[in-house]
């Protein structure tokens, strides 16, 4: 036994087989007392400090174990914030298994299975869960921000740029602090000088071991690249920014997503992220990704070694484990696989995964998500202008008023296109391929021109003959990542199954015509498949008087398409949707109750 409880403290007696260096970290963090004579250190009775006491390897007595119980399921509650939604059962198991683990967990469900909520969920549900951290993709900040206020009804603060503010006094607002990966921090000058500086010796050395002819000089000379390169590569390179600043706060969970951003172990964005989680010990660590690392099995240490590190503590060691090491004439290469089962079963200890497949019964036909875009100031000030001169023209009366609701359609676009070409890259990152709809055909040059040699596109000026080569480019070519259609041109008579998700950049006039542009990715016959299409909107904007027009137009869209006389794109169908968002534009402003005088 290390670990036993004596009524007020948490005693840890240190033994010779034990590695003290967690154990001394938490004095550190935590007021502790030391007692020589009987070789125990004292702590206050805190579950973070079992936690990792007991993730670190520590047996725990009888009287300790109460700290380690699990979070008990009565009064969990599952609804959003607004009690219009739920989580689907094996959502709500994932959170209990999160509130029951004692451990770190790496939540790795297939995509679209809504691991967002889960974790939105247990920061409501587990005590002491908050504050918390979270870092993800730069395109997902602010719908991490939607979905925690949606689950747990707290503000989230979405930190942008590189400058680093004080966040001293961040929690008297906020209970959440959201960053992407690849603001947290900077080489630190000073180490990335030294690094530089081994660098050089290590290449001129190996320039003079190419020209020197003399036996004992040239080992010599072998000898010193030896001993470079083992400083090389076992200095450990300080990041500054944002990540110092995070660590002060002392966050109780930090979540990362999409966590195959840290594949790459030398990067910044990894080094900052083992800065954080290795300095804040204490806190929860909950890493989600449906593909934790992107093609080989020696990219998953980083995610692993932070959230189990007694199981994986060494990279070499993981590597000659299970990356498949082949011994080469320029040294050990590891490429693949092995011991598979064997990582398995540690993995699975913290590991929670499901797949679409096992369900598939518990999930909507179709999973539709609002992803709200990030943007810029200036851009927001660009819409805030074409807002008010449409405003201004409603309330002085203006005729012209149905065009100038098209401008700010427009003006919507432009404010987030930026944000929606980010979050299309990242979505390709981790999947696939994607469809995306738009509206204007000068929408679909904006993306033709960004995703040119990766890209095919459908719009009204597509010939006809032309469209089925088009759609089987999509299918069939692996380089082909995006087809851009025009939701009138490309949204009816194509299947196009090799991308199960949509989104949807601008919007249709009818529900019905949504909903038929969705239909191009589902695969007939399949009751496993699910459709999963994303909305980009700009809050607070004319996006959402379009999408509640479009709810409120058909609450029933099955009862809408089979009603044969329905022409879905006739011209006054167009004019009588515009006509309907401008009455909720109006009805958002109450302008219809004000006066405007010269």
């Amino acid at each position: 036994m290390n670990v036993f409880y004596d009524g007020e403290k948490i005693c840890v007696k240190l033994s010779r087989n034990k590695n003290y260096k967690k154990v001394l970290e938490l004095a550190e963090k935590y007021e502790s007392e030391y007692l020589s004579e009987v070789g125990i250190f004292v702590f206050p009775p805190i579950k973070n400090i079992a936690r990792v006491l007991f993730e670190s390897g520590y047996v725990f007595d009888k009287s300790a174990e109460i700290f380690l119980q699990n979070e008990k399921s009565d009064n969990l509650n599952f609804k959003s914030i607004d009690g219009k939604k739920e989580l689907y059962p094996f959502q709500k198991e994932g959170v209990e298994i999160m509130l029951k683990s004692n451990g770190n967990i790496l939540l790795a469900d297939e995509m679209g299975l809504g691991k967002t909520p889960q974790a939105s969920s247990y920061l409501r549900n587990k005590k002491n869960s908050l504050p918390a951290l979270i870092v993800s993709p730069a395109s997902l900040k602010e719908n991490w921000r939607k979905e925690i206020k949606l689950w747990s009804g707290k503000d989230a603060y979405i930190i942008d740029g590189r400058k680093v503010d004080d966040l001293s006094n961040i929690f008297n607002k906020y209970q959440a602090v959201i960053i992407n990966y690849d603001i947290l921090g900077y080489d630190n000058e000073s180490d990335k000088k030294y690094m530089n500086e081994l660098k050089n010796k290590i290449r001129k050395l190996k320039e003079r071991e190419k020209q020197c002819t003399d036996f004992e000089q040239k080992q010599k000379i072998k000898k010193k690249i030896k001993t470079y390169s083992a400083l090389k590569r076992n200095f450990n390179m300080k990041v500054d920014g944002w990540c110092d600043e995070l660590i002060k706060l002392n966050f109780n969970t930090i979540i990362g997503d999409e966590i195959q951003y840290i594949s790459g172990a030398d990067t910044i964005r990894t080094r900052a992220m083992k800065q954080i989680c290795f300095s804040l010990a204490g806190s929860k660590k909950i890493f989600i990704s449906g593909t934790p690392y992107e093609t080989k099995t020696a990219q998953f240490f980083p995610c692993l070694n932070i959230l189990a590190p007694a199981d994986f503590p060494d990279e070499y060691r993981y590597k000659m484990r299970y990356c498949d090491p082949v011994k080469t004439f320029f040294g050990w290469k590891f490429e693949g696989l092995s011991n598979a089962k064997e990582l398995h079963d540690i993995i699975s200890k913290f590991m929670i995964r499901r797949l679409k497949k096992d369900v598939w019964k518990e999930l909507p036909e179709k999973m539709r998500s609002v992803v709200p875009m990030n943007i810029k100031k200036s851009d927001r000030e660009k819409y805030d202008k074409v807002d008010k001169e449409l405003e201004l023209a409603i309330l002085n009366k203006e005729k012209n008023a149905l065009s100038k609701l098209e401008a700010l359609k427009q003006a919507s676009f432009n404010a987030k296109i930026n944000s929606m070409i980010l979050w299309i890259k990242e979505f390709l990152e981790i999947n696939d391929k994607l469809i995306v709809f738009i509206w204007h055909k000068e929408s679909c040059e904006i993306l033709e021109k960004e995703f040119k040699g990766k890209s095919v596109s459908i719009t009204g000026k597509t010939p006809s003959k032309m469209r089925e080569k088009i759609k089987e480019e999509f299918q069939n070519n692996p380089k082909i990542k995006l087809f851009i259609g025009q939701i009138k041109s490309a949204g009816v008579g194509l299947n196009l199954t090799s991308s199960n998700a949509v989104a949807f950049l601008e919007f249709g006039t009818t529900a019905p015509g949504i909903e038929q542009a969705e239909d191009r990715v589902h695969r007939l016959g399949q009751k496993s498949d699910r459709v999963f299409a994303y909305y980009l909107i700009m809050e607070n904007s004319i996006d959402e008087q379009i999408m509640e027009v479009l709810n409120r137009r058909n609450k029933d869209l099955k009862m809408v398409l089979n009603n044969k006389d329905e022409d879905l794109f006739e011209p006054k169908k167009e004019e009588e949707f515009s006509k309907l968002i401008l009455q909720e534009y109006k009805n958002k402003k109450r302008l219809e109750s004000k006066s405007y005088n010269k």
